[in-house]
């Protein structure tokens, strides 16, 4: 920071962020979207079984940037709870994160069109044929609570409006507090909605996993599995959230706002989400591994055969070792040039983690790891025009809040030992 860190600051009378820094980096975002689903649509039409890559590419993509709005209204949801100044730097990408529900409620479609792709619970497909007897006895009992066509969708379409109407109710009211901040006791109103908030996001996205990963493999279960992607939707929303606030960081308002201090407080909860993630998946492993079960162990040999379980060594390292060490360090977790890139390796390994989860679910008799580009490419387009959208949203509103009681606390001097 080039200001004097003991001096006491004051709220930038201008508080929208850099319009230039941001028309630059939204552009790059529409380009690459566009570029990579051009690449997508060509790639399914090429080459034997292209179009059951291209679903399952895209549904990886899909889940991860779904993901990535579900952690930021989760995370806006728990900052609220907290009260907590952590938040106040990154409200702003948070309730542009979770502005992002009537995009990926778009983006679904193609998943519908590919469902007999994807889903072995749909009678009549190849998936369904290819199933044993005892597969097909386990996938007719679900077909009657769960796994039929017509609910699945009217699950997609509850899913979404329930999520849309959280969120946007959340960034609605945050605008009115910053219009009137004394109008209406805004920090209890907050609460109560975020109570109930996290509780029905905790819900609906277990069974929205289900539907959409789990049920890949619909002879397969484990009850720890919605926990472990609500811990990676954290870490890919901390991520994203980092960087948007280092990047804005360059130019005033954020330059003067942004503190050693509340980096070092996002670090430290990035830390935080970086061992939730590796513990819940840790735990469903030794749980599956120690009893055993040949219906539920299935899961890890496929994913421990052939050239998987190189993958696999791939992701303990990088997904939770190196992210582990680095961010034990107080010093790095403070400095921008360090944190950006580790924050784009996380949501680059994210993406690998969603091909370890999806592919082998189809898994061929050799257990060979079967990559395809377009597992690449799906999440640059998805992820493309998901940043495109969330930094409109961004540039729409303020970059901070002026208002909240806390913000005192942001502009008072940091001290020596931050």
């Amino acid at each position: 920071m080039s200001m004097d860190p003991h001096a006491q600051r004051t709220v930038p009378d201008d508080r929208t962020g850099p319009v230039w820094l941001m028309d630059r980096y939204q552009s790059r975002a529409l380009i690459v979207g566009a570029l990579f689903t051009i690449l997508l649509i060509i790639g399914a039409f090429l080459g034997p079984n292209s179009s059951d890559h291209f679903f399952r590419a895209y549904l990886a993509g899909y889940v991860m940037w779904t993901g990535a709005s579900l952690g930021c209204m989760a995370l806006l949801m728990v900052q609220h709870l907290s009260a907590g100044k952590w938040g106040l730097i990154i409200r702003r990408p948070l309730e542009a994160g979770a502005a992002q529900f009537p995009l990926m409620f778009l983006l679904f479609i193609p998943i519908i069109f590919g469902m007999k792709h994807l889903f072995p619970w749909i009678q009549g497909g190849s998936l369904w044929n290819a199933q044993n007897s005892d597969a097909h006895t386990i996938m007719l009992h679900k077909a009657h609570l769960m796994m039929n066509v017509p609910f699945f969708l009217v699950r997609w379409v509850l899913y979404f409006v329930i999520w849309w109407a959280f969120s946007t109710t959340l960034r609605r009211w945050s605008l009115q507090r910053d219009r009137d901040p004394l109008g209406r006791d805004w920090q209890r109103i907050f609460e109560n909605v975020s109570g109930i908030g996290v509780v029905v996001y905790s819900l609906t996205m277990t069974f929205a996993i289900i539907d959409w990963v789990m049920s890949l493999d619909p002879t397969w279960y484990s009850t720890i599995f919605g926990l472990i992607y609500l811990a990676g939707q954290g870490l890919t929303a901390f991520s994203i959230c980092i960087i948007t606030v280092l990047l804005l960081s360059q130019e005033e308002p954020m330059r003067t706002m942004l503190r050693k201090t509340e980096m070092h407080d996002i670090g430290k909860l990035l830390f935080a989400f970086v061992m939730l993630y590796a513990y819940l998946s840790f735990s469903q492993w030794l749980i599956i591994w120690s009893g055993n079960l040949p219906d539920e162990i299935q899961f890890y040999l496929h994913r421990m055969a052939g050239n998987w379980v190189n993958l696999s060594r791939f992701l303990i390292l990088f997904e939770f070792a190196v992210p582990f060490a680095l961010l034990l360090s107080r010093r790095l977790k403070k400095q921008p040039a360090f944190m950006v890139p580790l924050c784009a390796l996380i949501l680059f390994v994210r993406i690998v983690d969603m091909y370890w989860h999806i592919e082998p679910s189809f898994r061929t008799q050799e257990r060979e790891i079967t990559f395809n580009w377009m597992y690449l490419a799906a999440p640059l387009a998805i992820g493309g025009f998901w940043v495109f959208f969330y930094i409109r949203s961004l540039k729409s509103r303020p970059v901070f809040p002026a208002y909240d009681a806390q913000m005192e606390e942001i502009l008072e001097p940091e001290h020596a030992t931050a």
